[in-house]
């Protein structure tokens, strides 16, 4: 169990940021009935799916790899790792066209993306920018845009706004996790590190934008407020020096975001429905 774990990177608190990625469009839609759970459920093993097929990549790459991935990979065996990946893109793309072709093309597309950003000759992931932005828009854009298709969204550019603004956040937070040396580089001038830098603030301010004008829109300068400062929280984890402190703290902290996005539509319509019954 340790070794799917970490397979799937379910540890802590990772899981917990792929259920409300998987489930986001949904609760924007303020709906939740089989077919929408069936949806949420596909979005979330085809989010998940990627992650066996990214360590089976990877320890082709380098078979000496102590990562815990990796070592999973040895344990359960490259074949049986890349079968079971294979298992549940079928099972994720089966359970979205048994509710409706449009959920099938939605993570359809997210497998699609999971394919190129691990498998050659694509392989994002070594192609600079493009690799955070798949990986964005595999793990955030197209699984919201997706359940909120299901849940019966209408066509609102708040929540365009608002989605857009959440795959911005992830692909900087993405970049600038994958920066490898920044803690001394950024101290002697570094001028890849510092771009790097740069350019992940520059898509920080814009996401942070986008989701405060999408929540502004939707639900009014309050909701606005507390998403930003919520999404926000990130930037006081960027400075930290050595990996283990930046996913402790920095991703905690873009978790603990996507929580709190997940629950304001919920929170509004409660405080909504609240207002009217009295």
């Amino acid at each position: 169990m340790p070794a799917l774990t970490y397979l799937h990177r379910l540890d802590h608190p990772f899981g917990v940021h792929y259920a409300c990625a998987a489930s986001w469009g949904a609760c924007y839609a303020t709906r939740f009935d089989l077919a929408v759970v069936l949806v949420v459920l596909a979005n979330f093993v085809a989010i998940i799916s990627g992650k066996p097929l990214n360590a089976y990549a990877g320890a082709r790459d380098d078979v000496h790899a102590t990562d815990e991935r990796r070592r999973a990979v040895q344990e359960i065996g490259a074949r049986r790792v890349l079968a079971l990946a294979a298992f549940e893109m079928i099972f994720a793309l089966a359970l979205a066209a048994a509710v409706s072709w449009k959920a099938a093309i939605g993570v359809g597309l997210v497998l699609a993306l999971h394919l190129a950003y691990n498998l050659e000759p694509i392989r994002l992931e070594r192609r600079g920018y493009a690799g955070p932005v798949a990986l964005a828009i595999a793990t955030g854009l197209l699984p919201s845009v997706t359940a909120y298709a299901a849940a019966g969204g209408r066509a609102d550019p708040a929540v365009w706004l608002l989605f857009s603004g959440v795959a911005a956040l992830a692909t900087g937070q993405s970049l600038w996790w994958a920066v490898p040396g920044r803690g001394g580089d950024t101290r002697t001038g570094s001028r890849a590190v510092l771009h790097a830098f740069s350019e992940t603030t520059q898509l920080t301010v814009g996401g942070l934008l986008l989701v405060g004008g999408g929540l502004w829109f939707r639900f009014g300068p309050l909701w606005a407020a507390v998403g930003v400062v919520a999404c926000s929280a990130f930037l006081l984890a960027r400075d930290l020096p050595t990996a283990g402190q930046r996913l402790r703290y920095g991703m905690s902290a873009a978790v603990a975001s996507t929580i709190v996005l997940a629950s304001i539509p919920l929170l509004a319509q409660a405080v909504s429905d609240n207002s009217a019954g009295r």
